[in-house]
């Protein structure tokens, strides 16, 4: 998508915005700093209009291909009265209607952002990558009497700090994908079991069941606020790792480049170049784990409105 690449390359425009206005700093050349003012407003404009385009598209695409969806589903399950044959059979899957209202939405609209802000994070990835490779360059470790030269050092930096990060936060969020699928069908039932004592209630009256029929929602509710519970908890763990993570980054690619920066190899530009480059690979890298939530969300949904279609494609068959 055009829109992605424009954005990233004004992203990249500003990174090497900031090398020019910090080396202007560090020479006291105030001309040049007052030159950068006005490209600096230049930029933020670009990138705000380059915003705008992508949520458009975004959005659009996203209500055109609910609707899309929604009107395949209606037809497939009220089409050949599928609907009928599955409550025969008892093959429907429960709660079709919700399935088509709602997780119909949840099941478009989160894969839109999800399919974006992947592109982005794969061209933004290979952007500053080559960013911190060619501004970093090697650094040479003296260790004992010997010196190992490391190539593109911040670039293998960065991939190594990433990636641990990432790799923890994916194994202490693995068993979200399943949780909130269960959570979703937890929901499901108990919206159904609310149905069906609105659509009986005469029936409930006269027998005298309300505190009975009361239960059963209670019972199924308790089992959706357990899961809720699974959860908020497996959220907690997440956070230990995305707390400690958050405050390093901005940190750690300063600590890497100062070594250089003190030995006058790298500028004052140049550091806060590679900083903010490093900044971006990192959020490159950790796009899957920071997203990890909402595509479990994604998923479930997905898995939802996926078994209507096959319970219809199994009357077909029959």
């Amino acid at each position: 998508m055009a829109g992605v690449s424009d954005m990233v390359g004004a992203q990249a425009g500003l990174n090497w915005w900031n090398r020019w206005f910090f080396d202007a700093l560090e020479k006291r050349d105030a001309a040049a700093a007052l030159q950068a003012v006005p490209l600096f407003a230049g930029i933020v404009l670009a990138m705000a209009a380059i915003g705008v385009g992508i949520v458009w598209t975004r959005e659009s695409l996203q209500v055109r291909w609910r609707a899309w969806l929604v009107e395949r589903l209606v037809g497939t399950w009220l089409g050949g009265h599928r609907f009928y044959h599955m409550g025969l059979d008892r093959t429907e899957p429960a709660n079709p209607e919700y399935r088509i209202a709602d997780d119909s939405r949840w099941a478009t609209e989160p894969l839109t952002d999800i399919v974006i802000g992947l592109l982005e994070a794969t061209v933004a990835f290979i952007t500053f990558v080559g960013i911190l490779w060619t501004v970093g360059g090697a650094y040479t470790l003296a260790i004992g009497g010997s010196q190992v030269t490391i190539p593109a050092y911040m670039v293998v930096a960065a991939l190594a700090y990433g990636i641990t990060a990432s790799v923890l936060m994916a194994w202490i969020g693995r068993p979200l994908v399943g949780t909130v699928g269960n959570k979703n069908a937890a929901e499901g039932y108990f919206r159904f079991a609310l149905t069906r004592a609105r659509e009986n209630g005469e029936s409930i009256a006269l027998m005298r069941g309300a505190e009975a029929e009361r239960r059963v929602p209670g019972g199924i509710y308790g089992v959706v606020v357990e899961r809720w519970l699974r959860i908020a908890r497996q959220h907690a763990n997440l956070t230990w790792i995305t707390n400690a993570v958050g405050p390093m980054t901005p940190i750690v690619p300063l600590l890497i480049a100062a070594p250089k920066y003190l030995a006058g190899e790298l500028s004052l530009g140049q550091v806060t170049q590679l900083a903010a480059a490093f900044i971006q690979v990192q959020m490159a890298i950790s796009w899957v784990v920071n997203n990890y939530n909402r595509i479990a969300e994604w998923y479930g949904s997905a898995r939802r409105v996926m078994d209507i279609v096959e319970a219809a494609d199994a009357v077909e068959a029959r």
